[in-house]
């Protein structure tokens, strides 16, 4: 009982070393290992760009509708640093994605990286990813992103390396 418990509590099974240090823990909200796992005050983890869309739409938990608090996206409750785990070598000699923000270039979160990289390598002109419960369509010919419900406001994106750009921080989460 007391496990069966733990899997409601977290969205899946755990455990108890691998919810310490982030690692394999299933997002309830898009069914894959978390990316930046952020737990709610309510217990349940999720990826942290899929609390943050839950929190923009619903500001609900996904799993048992308690309240997400409002300062929750700027102060989330991260099991892991954005950082702690080493940047990915990136691909073909460093190359990795990134966006631009208000304040500066962002790099994507591994998952989204990676998918951009697969369909610009696949020669595709586009690609439309999901990113905090939104589709975004990412114009991989005209270097940009924009949600698919508002094509005519468009952030800058581009390939590059990292040592190339000075970086806020990944996913919306600063360094």
């Amino acid at each position: 009982m007391a496990e069966a418990s733990r899997k409601s509590q977290l969205g899946g099974p755990h455990t108890k070393e691998a919810t310490e240090k982030g690692d394999n823990l299933e997002c309830a909200v898009c069914l894959q290992n978390c990316v930046h796992p952020a737990q709610l005050p309510c217990g349940h983890i999720f990826c942290f760009l899929c609390v943050k869309g839950i929190a923009n739409q619903s500001k609900k938990c996904a799993m048992c509708r308690q309240e997400i608090p409002k300062d929750f996206i700027e102060q989330p409750n991260l099991l892991e640093k954005p950082y702690q785990r080493e940047a990915s070598e990136g691909f073909d000699g460093g190359y990795q994605w990134f966006y631009e923000g208000k304040n500066g270039w962002w790099r994507y979160d591994p998952r989204t990286n990676e998918d951009i990289e697969q369909a610009f390598q696949l020669n595709l002109p586009l690609v439309e990813i999901l990113i905090c419960g939104e589709i975004y369509v990412i114009d991989i010919t005209n270097n940009w992103q924009y949600c698919k419900k508002t094509p005519t406001r468009k952030r800058s994106i581009k390939r590059d390396k990292i040592e190339n750009l000075v970086v806020k921080g990944e996913a919306g989460l600063l360094r």
